[in-house]
């Protein structure tokens, strides 16, 4: 008798955790696991494949002019991990507020020296005290160009405008886009939301955890 129950400890002992991983495998949100956004699509409007894995779309480079007036080229997909942002020509107490969390997030930099931000503005005139010290600086650029480059780069090739499901607040002035090392799109933050920062900087953490296991 004490056998058999020995016997019965000891299956349950193996069998509850295997059970408790597959559930967990099945049916649980890994946290850790970010999604990829914008996946390509054939001429016939079906999702591009590559060996069974959906091909993403990869943001390509862009020219705009830094704040003293010289060209500028953004190359993603070449190692560093981008986030981008979009900041009106009147700033308000709300993008103040945003620029603060930007200003969070930028202090990332220290020890993710891979990490960039970029803020794109129309027509820049000169740096404001209401702005943070830290913006355009080596590791937080503000990019600047005419109403038409900036909109084309915003809506066509950050595509700052896509609809996030579930999400508190779609408007322009308050998202920033998460891009990877690959130049993958992982994520849409909206940034008067302090929980979506804290997301954000956990994000931004597990894409520098995913490059240095690679």
């Amino acid at each position: 008798m004490i056998n058999f129950r020995k016997a019965g400890l000891l299956i349950l002992t193996l069998v509850i955790p295997a059970l408790v991983f597959v559930l967990l495998k099945l049916f649980a949100t890994n946290h850790y696991d970010l999604p990829y956004y914008h996946p390509q699509l054939t001429v016939s409007g079906e999702v591009e494949k590559n060996n069974g894995d959906t091909i993403f779309y990869k943001v390509p480079y862009f020219t705009l002019k830094k704040t003293d007036g010289q060209p500028y080229t953004e190359k993603f997909g070449n190692g560093n991990i981008i986030v981008a942002n979009y900041l009106p020509k009147v700033c308000d107490d709300n993008c103040k507020m945003i620029l603060g969390q930007v200003e969070r997030i930028s202090a990332l930099t220290g020890t993710i020296p891979n990490l960039k931000l970029i803020t794109l503005t129309k027509d820049w005139k000169g740096k404001s005290t209401d702005y943070p010290p830290s913006l355009d600086s080596e590791k937080w650029q503000v990019l600047t160009g005419s109403a038409d480059e900036v909109d084309s780069i915003v809506k066509d090739v950050l595509k700052l405008e896509t609809k996030v499901p579930r999400a508190k607040t779609n408007s322009l002035e308050s998202k920033l886009v998460l891009v990877d090392i690959k130049g993958h799109v992982r994520g849409y933050y909206n940034l008067s939301d302090l929980e979506e920062t804290d997301r954000l900087m956990g994000e931004i953490k597990i894409l520098n955890y995913e490059k240095k296991s690679n």
